[in-house]
């Protein structure tokens, strides 16, 4: 409201100005010029003006301190002390010729005050136009008159107009607050989205840097794990993996922000993929939670998911249920089978002992930017994110709650044959075995360094390139043959992440990026064989992709 009345402030400026210029030289002209006598009604005039002009003086002062409504306020209770003195002292007939007070009053408080206002100055000057009326027949009855009631002849006709001027001002001023409210809005809402963009793409070239440090640190926690090395040792590795992993979910989190993260489902054992997240849900919480963790499926279990986003998902709800216990309670995990509609499904089931949620809020909890959070404790992304995954996916999410008791979230997937594919069969003949020689792309040198010895650990044959423009000299040289390129999307040379040396490329490509999934689906448009590989990963998975490119068979589509 404060800042739609600021936009009256400068006409309110100019208003007060003619008024502190024209009321003086007004009078100037009468007194000095005319000569107008100064009779008692008059006298009334002019003491009238000067308290209009005193407030116009007032109400300037404040406008410059920004104070428009308190100025506007002040102008027009001095309008209305004037008119009052006028109409009671000289009568209504006398006043006719000059409206400009009142309809200045119903202007000013209709735009300014309110509508609430203008119909209570549009009653007061009723009750100053009857004042005045009485006045005149007063005046008549004492001059013997013979029809003294004639003093207030005017007074139906001049509240009818009034009364119209009055209902025209509300219902203009009306159209034009909710004009101005929805033009508000819509500006709030264009800075917001370009806020919200710029911090997308700041997130996503954080989570880009941070993919990197997280691959490097998975990498050689990796390599820890498969030496020898004391039990405490192994634990603290196995520690440092873990918060790697933590620092993957937050490093998706920040992409989903940014939507650039494009949802790739794929076939997953559910079974493996909740034994890998439960140790990453347990870290979350502290010695005042009771945690438990409940598997009852067989190993293993298949459903089509982003993997990824999974246990986002996991996280997420297993945060917010954190967060609604801050003073301790349980928290309950469950993977079961669950049937639905007479198809066969996998459900998680979380639940939490928290604060729980009111009906209103439990009806918003999937919408973007919703949260009940303070500032800064909350995106309001994370349960969008968990409801995208999953219908994705072909599931559906259900959510119960009742305040102060808890809440619980039923997350359902529909089970796959990860075996059946009609869509092709294979040849009998494969490539033979050898060595795979890999290009490796990737402007990070430790990163690279360890994608390095990765592959040389698993008798690979490598060489590794920060720029595609380095890598497209190897490519064009007739004295080097590779099986596969494996490509990071933001090495330098790659302007906005198009791969274009990539194009014309007849190698299995793997991607590893978190945010390369746009850029593989227009490769794949130039018939290239794209794969990706989100950051961060343990370079093992990495070698195994690469493996299963070079073993592939040929396929025949039918």
């Amino acid at each position: 409201m404060r800042r739609l009345d600021q936009r009256y402030a400068p006409a309110l400026r100019w208003l007060m100005l003619f008024i502190l210029v024209t009321v003086p030289a007004s009078w100037a002209y009468h007194l000095g010029v005319v000569r107008t006598p100064l009779r008692h009604d008059v006298t009334i005039d002019v003491a009238a003006d000067v308290v209009v002009w005193t407030a116009a003086a007032i109400s300037l002062w404040l406008i410059q301190k920004g104070h428009v409504r308190r100025a506007t306020t002040l102008f027009v209770g001095a309008m209305l002390i004037a008119l009052t003195t006028m109409y009671v002292s000289i009568g209504l007939t006398r006043q006719l010729l000059d409206q400009t007070y009142p309809v200045l009053t119903i202007v000013l408080g209709g735009l300014v005050l309110g509508r609430r206002a203008l119909w209570t100055i549009y009653g007061l000057l009723t009750l100053m136009f009857c004042a005045g009326g009485i006045v005149d027949v007063i005046n008549l009855t004492q001059a013997a008159y013979a029809r003294p009631w004639i003093g207030a002849a005017n007074l139906p006709s001049l509240m009818m107009s009034y009364f119209a001027i009055t209902f025209v001002v509300d219902r203009c001023v009306s159209a034009l607050r909710d004009e101005m409210h929805a033009r508000e809005q819509a500006q709030e809402g264009l800075l917001h989205a370009q806020k919200m963009e710029t911090v997308g793409r700041l997130a996503s070239g954080v989570a880009h840097d941070f993919n990197n440090v997280l691959a490097v640190i998975s990498g050689y926690a990796e390599q820890m794990r498969t030496t020898p090395a004391p039990g405490p040792m192994k634990d603290a590795v196995q520690g440092i993996a873990l918060a790697a992993r933590r620092g993957a979910a937050v490093s998706r989190k920040l992409l989903t922000f940014s939507r650039r993260e494009a949802i790739r489902p794929e076939v997953v054992d559910i079974v493996a993929a909740w034994e890998e997240a439960a140790p990453m849900l347990r870290q979350l919480f502290v010695d005042t939670h009771v945690v438990s963790f409940d598997q009852g499926l067989p190993h293993p279990a298949h459903v089509l998911i982003d993997r990824a986003q999974f246990e986002l998902s996991l996280l997420n709800i297993a945060a917010n249920a954190r967060d609604a216990m801050p003073g301790g309670g349980r928290f309950e995990a469950t993977l079961r089978q669950w049937q639905d509609g007479g198809v066969d499904g996998v459900a998680v089931e979380l639940r939490d002992t928290g604060s729980g949620m009111s009906e209103a809020v439990r009806q918003r909890i999937f919408e973007p930017y919703f949260t009940t959070k303070p500032i800064g404790a909350g995106t309001g992304l994370g349960l969008a994110v968990v409801r995208d995954a999953f219908m994705a996916s072909g599931g559906w999410v259900q959510v119960d709650s009742v305040p102060g008791e808890g809440s619980s979230f039923r997350l359902w997937l529909p089970m796959v044959d990860s075996m059946h594919d009609g869509s092709r069969k294979q040849a009998p003949e494969t490539r033979p075995e050898r060595a795979p020689r890999v290009l490796v792309v990737e402007d990070d040198e430790e990163l690279r360094a360890l994608l390095m010895d990765a592959f040389d650990d698993a008798g690979c044959v490598a060489i590794g390139k920060a720029t595609g423009e380095e890598a497209t000299v190897l490519l064009d040289d007739p004295g080097y043959t590779f099986d596969v390129v494996v490509s990071d999307c933001h090495a330098p040379g790659n302007p906005d992440g198009q791969l274009a040396w990539l194009e014309t490329t007849q190698l299995p490509v793997v991607l590893i990026s978190a945010h390369g999934a746009a850029e593989a689906e227009r490769l794949q448009r130039f018939g290239v064989d794209i794969h990706c590989l989100p950051k961060p990963f343990v370079p093992t998975v990495l070698v195994d992709t690469v493996r299963r490119l070079v073993r592939r068979p040929q396929v025949i589509m039918t």
